[in-house]
């Protein structure tokens, strides 16, 4: 037989175990199926073919960014680095007590309303491009949501690092929406083990808490799987998280760029819905743009002519808004009194400067800021109370945002009260 002659961006497989990570591969039998579902990869692999003999029945394609290390469809978990294998920066939350705190269930699927006339928009996968559009449809209705989370995922980044995520999650909390969590990575939790489970969860509390922080108590695990079989919804439950799944799925994600399919779809669940007056969980993704947009400028149509209620799904299930996160253990206030550390450690003081109006509360946060900045470039080793301070400042600028209104005074009493709840 004679030799083989194939392009160097080939790599000719010897032992499977020496794949690297971010390399895709396939039986060129099945090139002809969607087994390469980028297009680089489906190019590569086809110009390759002609050149492989019948004996060599496997190839592989090898890369980096997008196409080839994000996660979850992407990249090859047995092997190298993919993005979701960075680990955000900051206090260690799964150190923190995970009291059970409301009346809701923990570790066990939740799937409908308990308040009469409710809707609970749900939206998993992002934040993405489309999420700020879909929030200025949300806040001209004057519709609330929850947003289940991914931390990194899908090559976009961490979101407690790209400031476009940052902005995004910020806002979603402005204006009134619930955040959840959709775990770090967007992996089968099933297919986990209780240690790897824990330690996804983890990232994405710890990226949310320095975002906002604080981190949910409310969770959707990616494609609803997580059983009590494997144990992933008693670590749910030791995690202190209620496990949402919904009452109907929009089948956005089967037919993506077809808004008629996803209107008849949820118009004929909208009105099985009727004689239970509401009470329902609706799953969307705001990464499908005709899904995040059109799909629910028509559901919020149909929800406004029925006299419902678009809200959160801590809402309708009637749990008090306090209830829905956690704050971080290391946020603990000091001293309310004039000069108090509103947090302290290692002979280290944070503080606020005192407000009593909205202009003195941006420059109150203006130095809080700097201090932290300060704080986070000066020798020490020791940066835990700079980054505690750094998520205070972040708070307060959206207290500052906010406080004006009918009982959010803008007082520094009140932003006290408000960032202990």
């Amino acid at each position: 037989m004679g030799s083989i002659v194939a392009p160097e961006s080939v790599v000719l497989p010897v032992v499977y175990a020496v794949y690297p990570r971010s390399s895709v591969v396939s039986d060129v039998n099945q090139l002809s199926e969607p087994a390469f579902k980028r297009d680089v990869a489906r190019r590569t692999a086809t110009e390759v073919a002609p050149f492989l003999s019948v004996a060599l029945t496997l190839i592989t394609v090898s890369g980096t960014g997008h196409d080839f290390c994000s996660v979850p469809n992407n990249c090859q978990e047995e092997f190298g680095i993919c993005d979701s294998d960075t680990t955000p920066a900051g206090y260690n939350v799964s150190v923190d007590p995970r009291v059970e705190r409301s009346q809701i269930a923990y570790g066990q699927y939740i799937s409908n309303c308990y308040v009469p006339g409710t809707i609970a928009l749900t939206y998993d996968d992002g934040p993405s491009q489309n999420t700020e559009e879909l929030l200025n449809i949300l806040n001209e209705a004057g519709a609330k949501a929850t947003f289940f989370v991914t931390g990194n995922s899908n090559g976009k980044g961490p979101i407690d690092t790209t400031y476009e995520w940052t902005d995004v999650i910020k806002r979603m909390i402005k204006d009134g929406h619930q955040v959840g969590s959709h775990t770090w990575s967007h992996e089968d939790m099933d297919k986990m083990g209780s240690e790897a489970r824990r330690l996804d969860m983890a990232k994405n509390e710890r990226a949310l808490a320095n975002i906002l922080g604080k981190y949910p108590a409310y969770m959707r695990p990616p494609y609803l799987l997580c059983s009590n079989d494997t144990g992933c919804l008693s670590d749910m439950r030791d995690l202190g998280y209620h496990v949402i799944s919904y009452a109907f799925d929009s089948g956005d994600w089967m037919t993506p760029t077809n808004l008629t399919a996803m209107t008849a779809r949820v118009d004929q669940a909208l009105q099985s819905t009727a004689d239970q007056q509401g009470r329902m969980l609706l799953i969307q993704h705001d990464t499908i743009r005709t899904s995040a947009i059109e799909l629910t400028k028509h559901v919020l149509n149909v929800i406004s002519e029925r006299g419902w209620k678009a809200v959160t799904v801590g809402e309708c299930l009637n749990d008090e808004p306090e209830r829905w996160y956690r704050n971080p253990a290391w946020i603990s206030v000091g001293s309310r009194s004039k000069g108090g550390c509103v947090v302290s450690g290692r002979n280290s003081c944070g503080k606020v400067r005192r407000f009593t109006n909205k202009v003195e509360c941006f420059n109150s946060n203006a130095q809080c800021e700097q201090d932290a900045l300060k704080c986070m470039n000066s020798a020490r080793t020791d940066k835990t109370t700079c980054e505690s301070l750094g998520t205070i400042c972040s708070m307060q600028f959206l207290f500052c945002s906010t406080c004006g209104g009918a009982g959010l005074p803008c007082e520094t009493e009140s932003f006290y009260v408000n960032r202990q709840a």
